[in-house]
């Protein structure tokens, strides 16, 4: 009873708290709720955060701004004056028109944990650079450096342990540099059975620079007898041979006289006409894993990622012909051309980014029989299932009965967003459609009590046979009366599956476990499966 007695007057003290006072002079004063509001803390915190980092660094702002619910920081107007080693004066300057540091808040935890920071206007002195690079630059004529923008973004990826990175930067009258990376982190052990350096599995690497009238002022710093593109393939091509072969102690492979090669022409090719540059990493769909002994020198990594130079990325040579692309509303197209270009939407490779289109052009090979129906089922509901998950459960339970890769994560996703009861619905609708056998012709002749188990376990996890949680729950009751010693656990965890989900489906699961029950044992009597199943 004093238990209860205190708690009830600490609920009335946090009441009393929330609320603004009602009986007091003067104007109302803020609640609880509104001093604490996320924003304000988190406006709070950033300016904790600008504390921190004055004390490395004299900086300015004019405005800031956050929202938690978008997972935004904004400052504007920002002006920091770092301490260099080189910079004795103090001349060091550095201004930036708007910050903006974005997370996923407005989702955390769900799929990945991202954070990107953007610069907009941002422009540094001369003097922020060591004294070697600044005279070179003002030899080329440039006082300062404008980044138009910058943006930096880093990205981990919960389901796969993927880590993705993104750095695109534009330099004014420079060039403009983007850079964009992918891998996993693996372990590994040492000689001594700890654990050593990771492994990394890349699955992309790709670097690509654009001038924008860098090269023209740079090259007024070279002699002019240094200027000719043959030249600098000459130079450039000695100086990487001494640098991979570790000054002459090794011999180059072929594959990196290949990189050599054409990164040389590529950059002779740069020099004659200012365009653009790109190394790329050619590689296989599910990437490559470099040991630590072939990342930790340059020409490991050249031979283990196919390093290539090439004008463009590759992504530029993959852009899907107009022609092929004009047949998507109403053209006669092939199965196989309708997969190739519903992959293509929903990844935006090779042409804008266009999920909602990929329903309509799968609609073909959904309604037959074709042979890829099942991968065509297994895209539309990927291309459904953010928008109407109603819809996508029908071809996501075709795609998981044909054993389709990633089916049943799919299937398990879509029923946390339907209720109970529209599931139970649609499993029993698509059984109906496909003209699936009853479930007492599907036992057939069989005497063996574990191939019910089997049958309860397909349709339970929808791997070799349409999900539908009625049968699952009929073959594993007759399983368990048959003397089959594994039914008993499977049949608790369908009946699990329906718990702690509300009143609801408390009383719809009753219902249809009593009707299924009923029908269990009217099939067992009826079949005479106990002189089937009885050893003798």
């Amino acid at each position: 009873m004093s238990a209860l007695k205190h708690l009830t007057g600490a609920m009335c003290l946090v009441t009393a708290l929330a609320l603004p006072a009602t009986a007091q002079e003067g104007d109302p004063r803020p609640g609880f709720a509104e001093i604490f509001a996320p924003d304000r803390l988190a406006t709070a915190l950033a300016n904790v955060g600008i504390a921190a980092a004055r004390t490395q660094m004299e900086l300015e702002y004019q405005y800031l701004s956050t929202d938690v619910l978008r997972g935004t920081i904004s400052l504007s107007g920002v002006t920091a004056r770092p301490n260099l080693p080189y910079d004795r004066a103090g001349q060091c300057e550095i201004t930036v028109e708007r910050v903006v540091i974005s997370s996923d808040v407005s989702e955390p935890f769900s799929v990945s944990t991202e954070i990107a920071v953007t610069l907009i206007g941002a422009t540094a002195g001369i003097a922020c650079l060591p004294q070697e690079a600044s005279i070179g630059l003002r030899t080329a004529g440039f006082n300062e450096i404008i980044l138009d923008r910058l943006t930096l973004s880093a990205d981990y990826v919960y389901g796969t342990g993927a880590t993705l990175f993104d750095l695109s930067a534009a330099i004014n009258s420079v060039a403009v540099l983007d850079v964009s990376a992918a891998g996993t982190f693996l372990p590994r052990m040492n000689e001594f059975g700890g654990t050593g350096d990771p492994a990394i599995r890349v699955t992309r690497a790709v670097a690509s620079l654009r001038d924008s009238g860098g090269w023209a002022a740079f090259s007024q710093l070279l002699p002019e007898n240094l200027r000719a593109p043959e030249t600098i393939r000459a130079l450039g091509t000695e100086q990487l041979t001494v640098a991979l072969s570790e000054g002459g102690s090794r011999n180059l492979s072929a594959i990196e006289r290949n990189f050599i090669e054409a990164l040389m022409t590529q950059v002779e090719a740069y020099i004659r006409d200012p365009g653009e540059i790109t190394i790329e990493a050619d590689l296989p769909p599910g990437g490559v894993v470099l040991e630590p002994d072939t990342y930790e020198k340059p020409h490991g990594l050249i031979a283990a990622l196919a390093l290539d130079a090439r004008a463009t990325p590759l992504s530029r040579a993959r852009l899907i012909d107009t022609g092929l692309l004009a047949q998507i509303d109403g053209g006669d197209l092939s199965a196989q051309d309708r997969l190739d270009l519903a992959r293509a939407l929903m990844a935006g490779d090779g042409v804008p980014m266009g999920s909602a289109l990929v329903p309509d052009l799968l609609a073909p090979l959904l309604d037959g029989t074709d042979p890829l129906g099942a991968d065509a089922a297994a895209l539309a509901a990927t291309a459904l299932a953010p928008t109407d998950p109603q819809a996508a459960y029908p071809q996501a339970l075709r795609a998981s009965a044909a054993e389709v890769s990633g089916a049943i994560s799919m299937l398990d996703g879509l029923e946390a967003r339907i209720t109970t009861p529209d599931v139970v619905a649609a499993q029993a609708a698509y059984l109906a459609a496909i003209g699936a056998p009853s479930p007492a012709e599907a036992i057939g002749a069989t005497d063996d009590p574990r191939a019910l188990r089997a049958l309860a376990l397909a349709h339970f996890t929808g791997l070799g046979a349409p999900r539908a949680y009625e049968r699952a729950y009929y073959y594993a009751l007759l399983a368990e009366a048959a003397g089959d010693i594994g039914a008993t656990v499977l049949r608790e965890e369908i009946e699990a599956r329906f718990g702690a989900r509300g009143p609801e489906v408390r009383a719809f699961w009753i219902a249809l476990s009593a009707e299924t029950q009923r029908t269990a044992l009217a099939d067992w009597i009826a079949l005479d499966l106990a002189s089937r199943f009885r050893a003798p």
